[in-house]
């Protein structure tokens, strides 16, 4: 029976959870995968400094050397997997999604890593046990995934790991443009909180359950000026509207709003996030 703290802080993160109507299995996330564009140059030069910030922080605490095996867990496109590989002996990157895996092992050819293994996996439904049998990992990654989601979560990561765990969470993201449109075309209340209270719920979990968290911050912003159209109007509203595809109408009701608001062909989007790292010994 797990203790009323434990409880309390695992209830607290399941009703913070954005309530977006989004259902996170395969088809979801196939197609958000199937709906991604490459970053510019600039910005994927500020979200590798990210990935590489995070490995040399891993590195330093002698958490991630030549001999680790890493999972990751939710690896989506593969930004943290590719950074790891390059210094880790084996990454296992792992997705409910099949088409987020082609997408990362896309970005693993071009970044020349061959230490990398793939495994399309529903990680909260899963027997680990079946899959895994008593293959534990060095390091269990997760980041900005929905695999992460509570206390059952908690203790599937754990479970695989022989080492260290990390979670890397929004503690806030700020996008005015997303907000603007979100309040003013779809009528729906703005927020930052994007990572709601994962990271604190996250924290005092693991605090209860008797291992001693380490929590870092990382502060990220990212502008980058866009032509103002559709593709950039769909990437506005796939965001806003979580649980199915835009319409075309809505799509062309967020294009009108934003040439009247935003004059000119182009539109400079800025988004600002801070990021927790929390790391954990099993």
């Amino acid at each position: 029976m797990e203790n009323r703290d434990i409880l309390y802080f695992d209830r607290l993160w399941q009703e913070s959870n954005p309530k977006d109507g989004m259902k996170h299995t395969k088809e979801t996330w196939d197609r958000i995968a199937g709906n991604l564009k490459k970053d510019p140059d600039d910005v994927r030069i500020i979200k590798e400094k990210h990935y590489a910030e995070l490995t040399s922080y891993l590195y330093e605490k002698c958490v991630l050397n030549c001999t680790s095996s890493v999972i990751d867990i939710g690896c989506g496109t593969g930004g943290f997997a590719s950074a790891f590989a390059k210094v880790a002996d084996s990454v296992l990157c792992t997705d409910i999604s099949s088409v987020m895996l082609e997408k990362c092992k896309e970005k693993m050819d071009e970044d020349g890593n061959s230490n990398i293994e793939y495994l399309l996996l529903d990680f909260k439904n899963e027997d680990l046990q079946e899959i895994f049998g008593d293959k534990k990992f060095d390091l269990v990654f997760t980041s900005l995934t929905p695999a992460m989601d509570g206390l059952d979560s908690v203790k599937r990561v754990n479970s695989l790991c022989k080492g260290y765990c990390l979670n890397n969470s929004f503690v806030y993201r700020k996008d005015e443009i997303k907000n603007a449109v979100s309040e003013d075309v779809f009528g729906i209340p703005a927020s930052n909180r994007w990572g709601n209270s994962s990271s604190y719920c996250l924290f005092n979990i693991l605090w209860n359950m008797g291992y001693t968290p380490e929590m870092t911050y990382y502060k990220e912003t990212i502008s980058h000026e866009y032509p103002l159209n559709e593709d950039f109007a769909f990437g506005v509203v796939k965001n806003i509207i979580r649980d199915r595809a835009p319409t075309d109408d809505e799509v062309k009701k967020t294009l009108e709003y934003l040439r009247i608001k935003y004059e000119g062909e182009n539109i400079k989007k800025t988004t600002e996030s801070l990021f927790s790292w929390i790391l954990w010994k099993v």
